[in-house]
C-alpha cells in the first residue's frame, strides 16, 4: 500500500488549516459511536483519534501500580495533544475524542493547539443514561461516569453542543457537521482561555 511513499514535505506544517474536531464528555456519554457517526457524516475524511488508545495498554501494568502513574498520565495526555496538532500539521482533519477531567488538562490541549483551528464540542448525556450504558458494557465502575459528569464540562466553551441521551447518534452528528461546516470560524478555543486566564 505503501510501497514508493513519499511526505511529500519536510516539515509538519503548524500553520495547518485542516479541521480538529475535540470532543469532551463523561466515560459512556457516547464520544467514541459519535466520532464514527461524525466520520460517516462529514464530507471529508477525518482521522479519529481516540484518547483511551493512548491511555490504556501502552504502559506495562507494573508501571501503573506505583506513584508513577500521575506523572505517566500527564506525559500521555501531552503526548497525545501534541500528537492531534501533528496529525493536523501533516494534513489530517481530526476528530479527537477525550476527558476534560481537570482543570489542567483544558489548559494545556488548548495550549498546545493554539492557532490551529479546534472546534470544541461539548458531549452530554442525562446521569440516568450514564449509570444504564456503565452497567450494560460491564468494563467500567459504575458511578465514574457521574462522578464525571459533574465537572467534566465545567471549564470549557464550546463551539457546539449535543446530548446523546435526547437525540439519536445521527442527529447530534448532523448538528455538529452544520456548525462546523458553516463557514465560520471556531471560537469555543480562544474564549476557554480567556476563561481560564480570568480564574
Amino acid at each position: 500500500m505503501f510501497s514508493g511513499w513519499s511526505s511529500g514535505v519536510d516539515t509538519v506544517d503548524m500553520e495547518s488549516t485542516e479541521k480538529i474536531l475535540i470532543l469532551n464528555g463523561a466515560t459512556s456519554s457516547g464520544k467514541t459511536s459519535l466520532s464514527k457517526e461524525l466520520q460517516d457524516t462529514l464530507d471529508e475524511p477525518h482521522i479519529h483519534l481516540e484518547e483511551d488508545r493512548f491511555v490504556y495498554g501502552t504502559y506495562h501494568g507494573r508501571y501503573l501500580q506505583t506513584r508513577m502513574v500521575e506523572e505517566i498520565f500527564r506525559k500521555t495526555m501531552l503526548g497525545y495533544y501534541r500528537s492531534i496538532a501533528a496529525f493536523a500539521g501533516a494534513g489530517h482533519n481530526v476528530i479527537a475524542e477525550t476527558g476534560f477531567y481537570t482543570r489542567e488538562l483544558v489548559e494545556v490541549c488548548v495550549a498546545e493547539l493554539a492557532g490551529l483551528d479546534v472546534w470544541l464540542i461539548g458531549v452530554h448525556c442525562s446521569v440516568d443514561e450514564l449509570d444504564r450504558r456503565e452497567r450494560a458494557r460491564g468494563d467500567r465502575e459504575v458511578g465514574e461516569a457521574r462522578k464525571q459528569a459533574a465537572t467534566i464540562h465545567e471549564h470549557v466553551v464550546y463551539d457546539v453542543e449535543v446530548d446523546t441521551s435526547t437525540q439519536s447518534l445521527r442527529k447530534c452528528a448532523e448538528a455538529i457537521r452544520e456548525v462546523v461546516t458553516s463557514g465560520r470560524r471556531p471560537l469555543g478555543s480562544d474564549a476557554t482561555r480567556r476563561r481560564l486566564a480570568a480564574r
